[in-house]
C-alpha cells in the first residue's frame, strides 16, 4: 500500500512518503509556514521515492485535534491532491499517532491546547494493534486530566508545558517529546480501523468548540 500523509496540526510541518519499499519523510519546525512550504517539500519527496501521484493508494492526513489553521490546511492539502489524483483520503486523530508512537502499556497523551488546556485521552497500546482508546478525546484545564488508573506512559507536549501534569505522573514513563509524526500514521492508515473516505467526505476534529481566539485572548496568551 503506497500512501502518503500530511500532518500540519502542530508547529512542525510533517510529511512522509511510503513507496512499498521505503519510507522518505519531512518533519521540520516551520512555525505558521505550513501553506508555502508543503507543497515544495512534498514535490521534493515524490522525487526522492520516484512516484507520480496517482501511483499512491491513499492519502493520510491528521484531523486533529490541534492547531486550527494548521488542521484546515492539512485538510485542505489532502482533499485537493487526492481529487487530482482520484484517491480516497484517511483522516486520523493526531492523539492516537501519539499514542503509537509512546510504545506499549496504557499511555496518556496529553497535547498543549493552547488557552492554559490540553488535549487529552487514554489509551491501551499493543505492539500488534492501534492504540485503543480508552475514553474520548477531550479538552479542559491540565489539572482537569481525566488520569487512568494506571498510566505507564505520559505522551506528549502537554507535560512540557504544564509542569503540575508532569508531578501527576508519579512512576510513568515521560515522553513530553511526542508530536503528530507523519511517519506513524502509515501503520495507523494500514490498520484498517479509520476508514477510507472520498475526498470531500474528509472531517476535521477541533473537539473544542471555539474556533478561534478574540484580540484580547490572543493579548492574553502572549503575556502568559
Amino acid at each position: 500500500m503506497k500512501l502518503l500523509a500530511i500532518d500540519c496540526s502542530t508547529s512542525f510541518l510533517s510529511l512522509a512518503i511510503d513507496n512499498g519499499s521505503r519510507i522518505f519523510s519531512f518533519h521540520e519546525k516551520v512555525e505558521q509556514k505550513h501553506a508555502e512550504r508543503a507543497l515544495p517539500e512534498l514535490a521534493r519527496l515524490l522525487e526522492q521515492a520516484e512516484l507520480r501521484l496517482e501511483q499512491l493508494d491513499a492519502i493520510a492526513f491528521g484531523q486533529g485535534p490541534g492547531s486550527f489553521t494548521g488542521l484546515r490546511i492539512a485538510c485542505g492539502l489532502a482533499q485537493g491532491l487526492a481529487f487530482s489524483a482520484g484517491l480516497p483520503v484517511i483522516g486520523i486523530p493526531t492523539l492516537d499517532n501519539i499514542a503509537l508512537q509512546a510504545g506499549a502499556g496504557t499511555v496518556l497523551v496529553c497535547l498543549d491546547a493552547r488557552m492554559q488546556q490540553v488535549y487529552s485521552a487514554s489509551y491501551r497500546v499493543t505492539d500488534k494493534d492501534a492504540p485503543e482508546r480508552l475514553c474520548p478525546i477531550g479538552v479542559g484545564a491540565p489539572e482537569a486530566v481525566p488520569w487512568p488508573e494506571r498510566a505507564d506512559i505520559a505522551a506528549g507536549d502537554g507535560f512540557e508545558r504544564y509542569p503540575d501534569l508532569q508531578n501527576n505522573a508519579g512512576s510513568a514513563i515521560l515522553r513530553a517529546d511526542l508530536l503528530p509524526n507523519a511517519v506513524a500514521y502509515f501503520a495507523l492508515a494500514r490498520s484498517g480501523r479509520y476508514p477510507q473516505t472520498h475526498p470531500r467526505e474528509a472531517e476535521l476534529l477541533y473537539v473544542r468548540n471555539k474556533v478561534a481566539l478574540t484580540a484580547q485572548e490572543q493579548q492574553q496568551a502572549r503575556q502568559k
